[in-house]
């Protein structure tokens, strides 16, 4: 048997929770609560708790602030974040605290049982989007150096003359502009492809 804990101040949700998880033979609800007060009071300190199903937004406070509770008392309780919260941060809090997953509210409740039932064997309950947001967190999205709105068009000008092996003079020339004006926009295109010198400012752009 699979026992589970609610965290949900929504009470419409919340019942919907126990009801879905007490209908499965394999699983069932022992508390049930809306409040982080309310539930360390009704703690059953001396049952197994399999699952902690917490949400994130509760009024005046958080439900992340309910793991280190729950790490003391019951140590080999999964803690799953099930809320509305899409955000990388409050994820991050949470699995710093010991969360070992992050639901967001988007998929059909019904489906929660088979949830839990998959987290017993080992996977982690993230939601896609959440999941996506760790892995950028950890491996940021690599940005193209030739996306439009890295060079301006004038830098872009100024980049394509010098990749024909064009001088200054020249440059400012066929742009018309400056000597100075070609420094000024060399300058800042190496600062935004993040290069020194010219080849790799070339290597780095794609006409």
């Amino acid at each position: 048997m699979t026992n589970v804990v609610i965290l949900e101040d929504n009470c419409v949700y919340r019942s919907l929770l126990e009801m879905t998880i007490n209908s499965h033979a394999t699983c069932r609800c022992i508390l049930s609560a809306p409040s982080i007060t309310k539930f360390k009071e009704a703690f059953p300190k001396r049952a197994r708790i399999d699952f902690a199903l917490l949400d994130v937004e509760l009024p005046g406070e958080s439900g992340i602030d309910l793991i280190p509770f729950l790490n003391i008392n019951s140590p080999q309780t999964q803690i799953i974040m099930l809320t509305n919260v899409e955000d990388r941060g409050v994820l991050l809090q949470a699995l710093g605290k010991g969360a070992a997953g992050y639901l967001l509210k988007d998929f059909p409740v019904a489906s929660l049982p088979s949830f839990l039932e998959t987290a017993k064997k080992g996977c982690a309950l993230i939601s896609p989007v959440m999941a996506k947001h760790l892995v950028e967190y950890f491996n940021p999205p690599k940005r193209k150096a030739y996306e439009a709105d890295i060079l301006t068009v004038k830098e872009q000008q100024v980049l394509g003359r010098l990749s024909d092996d064009k001088s200054y003079e020249e440059i400012a020339a066929l742009l018309g502009i400056s000597k100075n004006g070609v420094r000024y926009h060399i300058k800042n295109i190496y600062a935004k492809l993040n290069v020194k010198n010219k080849a790799d400012a070339l290597r780095k752009w794609v006409k």
